[in-house]
């Protein structure tokens, strides 16, 4: 591995390259991210921070403010004159069948103050049977 980061992506201080084209990083920062530890110590070093897992981590921040909440994709990957392209990604759908359920169950949580705060959670059936008088809650 180089001993520093790809280049800025477009732009001074923007996100590094090397992120937009290896996702294998972008999931090792994810889980660094996620755990709490500098990528080096992910890669099997002793866990003090470098400058190089600073740098990484700063870059994995702007990436991730990049990145649209909704649908998960850059701007960059949409817009040609940043080397992307306006067909980068195609639609699918998928039904699932635990969201379905639960979406099910919403439609008879009432509308009123008396549904405020109400989630929906699934639960193995077995898991519900051994337990079904014990309240739910999640404090």
């Amino acid at each position: 591995m180089g001993r520093s980061l790809a280049g800025p992506a477009g732009k001074p201080g923007g996100a590094g390259k090397r992120l937009s084209r290896d996702p294998q990083l972008r999931s090792e920062l994810e889980l660094c991210e996620r755990f709490r530890i500098p990528h080096s110590q992910f890669l099997g070093d002793d866990g003090r921070w470098t400058e190089l897992d600073r740098a990484k981590a700063l870059a994995w921040a702007e990436w991730q403010r990049s990145v649209c909440p909704e649908c998960h994709t850059r701007l960059e990957e949409w817009d040609h004159k940043h080397g992307g392209d306006p067909h980068a990604y195609v639609t699918d759908t998928l039904r699932c069948p635990g969201c379905e359920l639960i979406e099910q169950e919403r439609d008879h949580v009432p509308q009123d103050r008396s549904g405020y705060g109400v989630k929906i959670q699934l639960l193995p059936r077995a898991q519900y049977r051994e337990h079904p008088d014990q309240p739910r809650t999640t404090m």
